[in-house]
């Protein structure tokens, strides 16, 4: 039961089927179900960085080919902003692939630092972003790296379709609470299950001027709070009147 959670966790703990033969039948199929699933995931990953890898190098040669035409500027910068919106994209393609394989096993972090750090980085990339409330002490067993790139989803998302995102963190002797929210349309409650699937589009209800996106940012912070044993829980702030999205992990 101990290494199942910790699989749903994302960890791995070390497990030998012992005891009656029923017990130890239901241990062989799960350490057979965690293999085939390890793989899977590897597998996946492997693929599509192979892909990205391959697609890059056409694009960096396009980015050449541009570079060197005798064209007017105006004509030229359109086709660049295409080549840019399409190595963002897959960017993102490789981190939904990517999930969070790459962030290693989980350590005692500081919750409050990491998000302030966070924050302190916003600022300097003018980035609208504030720290609007504080509560609780201590240290999480989290993926840094995951739980970065989660939250940094979540305020990018907030100012594309808002004007600000604030943060709010807690933590108590059970569970780690993080909250963005923001002050644009935020999304139906109708559309909430649909927004965290991947490739999901809320055009119609949402302001597109400030950029555009494949669909992939919520369904990449909902993968990563997953495999931390939490969940992503999105409804209407209160206090901004759109979206409040926020990060539970039981500790």
């Amino acid at each position: 039961a101990r290494a199942a959670e910790a699989f749903g966790r994302g960890q791995s703990l070390e497990y030998r089927p012992s005891g009656a033969t029923e017990v130890r039948a239901a241990g062989h199929a799960f350490v057979n179900m965690r293999a085939r699933l390890e793989r899977q995931i590897e597998q996946r990953t492997l693929m599509l960085s192979g892909v990205s890898h391959d697609l890059r190098t056409p694009l960096t040669r396009l980015r050449l080919s541009l570079a060197m035409l005798d064209a007017p500027e105006d004509e030229i910068d359109p086709m660049l902003r295409d080549l840019r919106d399409m190595e963002r994209l897959l960017d993102e393609f490789l981190d939904f692939a990517r999930g969070t394989a790459s962030d290693g096993a989980p350590q005692p972090v500081d919750p409050f630092a990491l998000i302030g750090q966070i924050v302190e980085d916003c600022e300097r990339a003018n980035i609208p972003a504030t720290l609007h409330e504080v509560a609780g002490s201590g240290t999480v067993l989290l993926r840094a790296g995951g739980i970065r790139r989660a939250v940094e989803n979540l305020i990018n998302n907030a100012v594309r379709y808002g004007n600000r995102a604030e943060i709010s963190i807690r933590l108590s002797e059970k569970t780690l609470r993080i909250r963005v929210e923001d002050d644009g349309p935020g999304i139906a409650e109708a559309q909430r299950l649909d927004a965290v699937k991947p490739f999901a589009r809320l055009d119609p209800g949402r302001n597109q001027d400030r950029g555009t996106g494949v669909g992939l940012g919520l369904a990449i912070t909902t993968d990563i709070v997953r495999a931390h044993g939490g969940h992503l829980r999105l409804g209407k702030s209160e206090r901004l009147g759109g979206l409040c999205a926020d990060i539970v992990i039981t500790r």
